[in-house]
């Protein structure tokens, strides 16, 4: 039977979890070395960034937000923590439960964490507070989104917060609007051209299960929101694709119950079928097996990964069953192994176990067949991996948090055949300290 992880529960272990053991596995880096293990304080529950070289050794380190309520930044060739009082670590009001985002607004770096004391900070390389923006909120607010709305090369943050308001925020810190809805707005906020006018619309669900559509004035979009069942403790994600290849951008979610809707950008509903369950994280757009045709990748809460084309009929050797497991996050189409192939990477935890087993990440190939060395045991685990070339050697390491609630080391850099030609962005900045 599957066990269904609670944001209550969530809360709970930062509150007891007070020195988790952190380490950092690194088959060869840049000095031959494997780094030592190290400690953090709090559960990372966000995705694991790479923020550049900031030690200055040579090798990109990492960085993310954890349960303490800090920013963290680990050396990757080290393990250890990168420790510069009184910056770094960076402590907020709050548990950071969310994404830390590494970026650039006017040159140099720009880091944005959403914290649960309902405020989103900007920090410098240093550490040092940009500008903080009060959403006025208690928990939770979602994690914060960068999008270039208008097309003109600028990023801007995008964040929804528990007081029903979505906000669009400038490199500087300022509210460009802030828009009310319905219901808290916990989940991920996509930001999409639907229409292909250059301009991008706002896409989320708030809370009690209404599909809003904005414009980039912030106006609610003609046709919108449509409605949907709720999203229990943890959100539903919804994310727009072109899956008829007409230029125009659907849009997409799941429901607790199972329900896979479509609907098209003006909210007239195109599609409804039913899978075994929703998928907290939206469903993924990939051509997973080279035919030319975009598939779904959905990675649903009661463990199983399906790929299906847009009727919801499932492709040959899918879905796989994670068995006790459930799925958090979206899954990584990468080719992981180096074959020429892409493979669907994605992490998977049990709430109910403990140790390593409670959480592991899988690589799958087209087929749904386990790639080789597969499963990686990391502890109970609800974070989507990072792929980076850290070390420059022109292969991508695996960048995997792990170890919620005492199960495991915390943060796992593996390495991969993976070529640096996957597509990401990196905001690189040499920082040293003396």
């Amino acid at each position: 039977m599957k066990k269904y992880m609670h944001k209550k529960v969530v809360l709970a272990f930062g509150a007891v979890c007070m020195f988790c053991v952190c380490s950092v596995l690194h088959a060869q880096n840049n000095s031959g070395a494997i780094p030592p293990q190290s400690q953090v304080t709090g559960d990372i529950y966000g995705q694991v960034n790479v923020i550049g070289d900031v030690d200055g050794d040579g090798v990109k380190d990492v960085i993310f937000g954890a349960t303490d309520g800090k920013v963290h930044i680990f050396s990757s060739a080290s393990g250890n923590e990168i420790i510069r009082p009184p910056y770094w670590p960076k402590q907020t009001g709050g548990p950071i439960l969310a994404d830390v985002q590494v970026t650039s607004f006017n040159g140099g770096i720009d880091i944005i964490a959403a914290s649960q004391d309902g405020k989103v900070y900007c920090l410098d390389s240093l550490g040092k507070e940009k500008w903080v923006l009060d959403t006025r909120s208690k928990i939770p607010i979602s994690g914060a989104e960068l999008a270039d709305i208008e097309g003109n090369g600028k990023l801007e943050v995008l964040i929804g917060a528990e007081s029903g308001k979505v906000f669009r925020i400038d490199g500087s810190g300022n509210p460009i609007w802030e828009v009310s809805t319905t219901a808290a707005v916990s989940g991920r906020i996509a930001a999409r051209d639907l229409d292909g006018d250059g301009k991008k619309e706002i896409v989320f669900k708030s809370n009690d299960g209404k599909v809003t559509v904005l414009n980039n004035t912030g106006t609610k979009r003609q046709g919108w929101p449509a409605s949907v069942a709720g999203n229990r403790e943890w959100p539903f994600d919804v994310d727009a694709g072109d899956i008829d290849s007409d230029g125009v951008k659907e849009v997409f979610t799941t429901t607790p119950s199972g329900n896979f809707i479509i609907w098209n950008e003006k909210g007239k509903m195109v599609k409804n079928f039913t899978i075994s369950s929703g998928s907290h994280s939206a469903p993924v757009l990939a051509d997973i097996d080279n035919t030319g045709t975009d598939e779904f990748v959905i990675a649903q809460y009661d463990g199983k990964i399906t790929i299906c084309d847009f009727a919801g009929r499932p492709k040959a050797g899918w879905p796989y069953d994670a068995g006790d497991h459930s799925i958090y996050a979206a899954p990584t189409i990468i080719d992981v192994d180096g074959d020429g192939k892409l493979d669907v990477v994605f992490t998977a935890t049990d709430p109910s176990s403990s140790g390593e087993r409670a959480g592991y990440v899988m690589a799958l190939d087209s087929n749904g067949k386990p790639l080789k060395d597969f499963p990686k045991y990391v502890g109970r685990t609800v974070a989507k991996p990072t792929f980076a070339d850290l070390d420059g050697d022109g292969k991508l390491e695996m960048i995997v948090a792990g170890g919620i609630g005492y199960t495991g080391k915390q943060l796992h850099i593996i390495p991969t055949e993976a070529k640096t030609r996957f597509r990401m962005i990196s905001i690189y900045q040499e920082t040293v300290y003396k």
